[in-house]
């Protein structure tokens, strides 16, 4: 039972720190920055929402969908875990956005009009988090479901809590603060990365095994 939930809470903080609805805060408020409160709050839950289907359909899709093209789990977790490095890099030198394809001249109107797609998926349901959860989706029981669904059920509800806060607190979050937090995440985040392409290689060569 410990082991579960020692289990369930590490892949809780895995895929929290691979979505970084923090570090997504500033977008959000430009993309909400004409809706009036009822309108921000309406599409924080909508963006909670998308990425947990998002998610689940990685989740339960995506290794059926690699058998298909013939892609091993260890070659999955390898090439996810160079995706995530990729990604905590950026958040420790403050290019989360621009890696996840946001360019840095873009205008709040621009990210208004293309609302949830960029910033539901590809921005928090991105290909980092999409590659963790099909790499860590294999279950033989149902009690496997729990370390499976609760992470991406918790983080989805992170994210519309995290957004509903920013909508309420409008500007009154200081960007350096918002700054620190990334870079923070960003660290864990590399640890975390380097684990999961050494669980990649072991599989992919048994001999790395200890």
């Amino acid at each position: 039972m410990l082991t579960l939930l020692a289990l369930t809470l590490k892949k809780t903080i895995t895929l929290f720190a691979l979505v970084g609805p923090v570090g997504v805060i500033p977008i959000f408020l430009a993309a909400v920055e004409n809706e009036g409160l009822r309108g921000k709050l309406r599409f924080a839950r909508t963006i909670g929402i998308s990425v947990i289907v998002a998610l689940l359909i990685a989740a339960f899709l995506g290794l059926p969908l690699l058998g298909l093209l013939g892609v091993s789990l260890g070659a999955m977790q390898v090439g996810g875990g160079i995706i995530v490095l990729l990604l905590a890099i950026a958040m420790v030198l403050g290019q989360e956005t621009t890696f996840k394809g946001v360019p840095t001249g873009t205008k709040p109107g621009e990210v208004r009009e293309v609302s949830i797609i960029p910033l539901a998926v590809p921005l928090l349901a991105g290909p980092a988090a999409f590659s963790y959860v099909m790499a860590n989706s294999v279950w033989d029981e149902y009690t496997d479901m729990i370390h499976i669904i609760f992470p991406i059920l918790f983080v989805g509800v992170a994210c519309w809590f995290v957004f509903r806060s920013a909508a309420l607190a409008g500007k009154a979050a200081r960007k350096s603060t918002l700054n620190l937090v990334e870079r923070i995440g960003g660290f864990i985040l590399a640890a975390m990365a380097i684990e999961m392409i050494a669980s990649g290689l072991r599989g992919l060569f048994p001999l790395l095994k200890p």
